[in-house]
């Protein structure tokens, strides 16, 4: 009886652990990201929340097993040259490739990794697998969720919008989004730089999932656990019966009084973007973003993905599909390579599509080390991201031209030493430069 019930107690916390996972799904847990905020404002070389051209010639060194089952990790170091016409010799790298490479052999990773700089691909590496039923490897072609790094391009998306005329920073959400009952308080700005008290539509119980839905659950219910949260997730939110469910609830504070990391901002911009173009958010991102970058390796949608993602708790792995668009949305829908991702970067570091000066608001950290899709640093710019089964991160460092890019598609509960998260790797891959 006393095992019995041992194993009925571990089962039922293991199922409340999931849950706590399934809401912090697109955007990376609320814990996270105000802890690493607040090493921003502290530490110049710390995470703050929470990679690439065509591939060239490489020299690939020997694979090496470095996880516990059948996964194996691949490293390349990467020589690639410059794709644009140019007779000009790369600058030599500072990047300390075999530090990272004794580090990510140190720790249990399945994913991606890539680091550039001076515009070229320094170092790549893949380990684990991408397709676990099929026993397909990750490799550096391999499409991911990205989870809140969508952010930045909705961002970009409502930049153009405001240099077209069509929307200022300054307007009041009632102008767009009337029927949101709190919208004569919020602005556009606070929207953007999560200033404006929104509860999060991902931890609130808006979508009819919350914790507290689970403490009623008898031990048959959460043994059912993984089919009850496929059919939320797999579940299309209809829009303008979201808007009305999310105005049922109070804001948390007085906008613009505080930060708070809330995805229901980026949401309801989401919606805007579409009103004022007249294009669903998927079509506007590809015809207004990737397309005129000539970028054909990111994508506003799960259908292009290689790869599977799993949600890795201490006792027990989900592997759940991916979350319905109309979820994920412009909070945090887009998928890709590490090359497409690095080719975005790229751009943004060039200042493309936007004025310079739409850039600097994107990049002004406020006082809160919030831009526009982007936590701030002390000389760079980072954000991390989070579905079900996938956790990213990217850094950019602008003047010196560095980017570093992490892509896994586990999600860990949280990151530990031997199992850390995106994040954990992209700052400790930051700190060989």
């Amino acid at each position: 009886m006393k095992k019995e019930f041992a194993d009925k107690s571990r089962r039922i916390m293991t199922g409340l652990l999931a849950l706590a996972v399934v809401l912090s799904c697109a955007c990376g847990k609320k814990e996270e990201t105000t802890e690493k905020t607040k090493k921003t404002r502290n530490e110049t070389t710390e995470d703050t929340s929470s990679e690439e051209p065509s591939e060239s010639d490489s020299q690939v060194t020997e694979a090496k097993d470095t996880t516990e089952d059948t996964n194996v990790s691949t490293s390349e170091t990467s020589a690639s040259t410059d794709t644009s016409e140019t007779t000009a010799a790369a600058k030599p790298s500072t990047f300390r490739t075999d530090d990272a490479e004794t580090y990510m052999d140190s720790v249990n990773f399945e994913g991606v990794c890539l680091v550039a700089e001076n515009d070229q691909t320094v170092w790549t590496y893949a380990s684990g697998m991408a397709d676990r039923e099929n026993n397909v490897m990750n490799k550096m072609n391999t499409v991911f969720e990205f989870g809140s790094i969508t952010k930045q391009f909705t961002a970009v998306a409502i930049m153009q919008l405001v240099e077209a005329g069509k929307i200022s920073p300054s307007d009041t959400l009632d102008k767009y989004l009337p029927e949101y009952s709190h919208a004569k308080e919020i602005t556009i700005h606070q929207l953007l730089n999560m200033t404006s008290g929104i509860p999060d539509y991902l931890y609130c119980g808006v979508l009819g999932v919350s914790l507290g839905d689970f403490e009623d659950m008898d031990f048959s219910q959460l043994m059912d656990l993984e089919e009850t949260v496929t059919k939320v997730v797999t579940t299309p939110i209809d829009h303008a019966d979201f808007v009305k469910r999310m105005s049922e609830y109070e804001l948390n504070f007085t906008p613009g009084a505080q930060f708070e990391y809330s995805n229901t901002n980026y949401y309801f911009l989401g919606l805007i973007i579409e009103q004022l173009s007249g294009m669903p958010y998927d079509e506007y991102i590809r015809k207004n973003l990737l397309e005129p970058l000539g970028i054909t390796e990111l994508y506003p949608d799960t259908d292009h993905l290689t790869s599977h993602g799993r949600t890795d708790l201490a006792l027990i792995s989900f592997d759940f599909p991916s979350q319905d668009a109309s979820i994920s949305y412009a909070v945090g829908v887009m998928t890709g390579t590490a090359a497409g991702l690095l080719q975005w970067e790229t751009a943004v570091m060039d200042g493309a599509l936007l004025k310079k000066e739409s850039w600097d608001q994107i990049f002004d950290g406020g006082a809160f080390g919030y831009g526009y899709g982007w936590y701030i640093g002390n000389g760079y710019v980072e954000h991390s991201g989070m579905t079900l089964g996938y956790n990213t991160n990217v850094r950019v460092d602008k003047e010196n031209r560095r980017v570093v890019i992490v892509l896994s598609n586990i999600q860990p509960l949280t990151g530990t030493k031997k199992r850390p998260m995106s994040s954990e790797i992209g700052l400790q891959l930051w700190g060989d430069f």
